[in-house]
């Protein structure tokens, strides 16, 4: 991606308001220089990636209403310019998590989601150690 003289910027795309509010509340504290913008399903995600800038990481969850995070991952491959964000799947859909992440050579890393609240902070603790790593190794 070549040397970043911004701020980290993440691309969360998450439906579910709860978790994206406690994922870019986490990254932010963790993270001050980080910007996130949210998109709640696919096609947002996409008509953000087109109105750029791009951003450092994607952060993605598998389920999705309409278009999944696998369709998603998939447009991503297709472009030129969008092939080369690392992605982290931070999913709860087990079943694909492991197929996602080895299916697509522009996912960095994966995460499952926990079921539990006391176990929700310690999972985004890894995966804001992951965007950290990640967005480091691409500058």
């Amino acid at each position: 991606m070549g040397s970043t003289t911004h701020p980290a910027r993440i691309l969360l795309v998450e439906d579910d308001d709860t978790e994206a509010e406690l994922f870019a509340g986490m990254l932010v504290r963790k993270s001050p220089e980080c910007t996130v913008a949210r998109a709640a399903s696919g096609h947002e995600a996409l008509a953000k990636l087109a109105d750029g800038p791009l951003p450092d990481c994607v952060v993605l969850d598998l389920r999705l209403p309409g278009e999944d995070g696998i369709w998603i991952l998939e447009r991503l491959l297709e472009s030129p310019e969008w092939r080369t964000i690392p992605v982290i799947v931070f999913s709860g859909d087990v079943s694909r998590l492991g197929p996602a992440s080895s299916q697509f050579p522009n996912v960095a890393s994966s995460v499952r989601k926990p079921h539990s609240v006391e176990e929700y902070e310690a999972a985004l603790l890894i995966v804001c150690a992951i965007v950290g790593a990640t967005v480091s190794a691409a500058a």
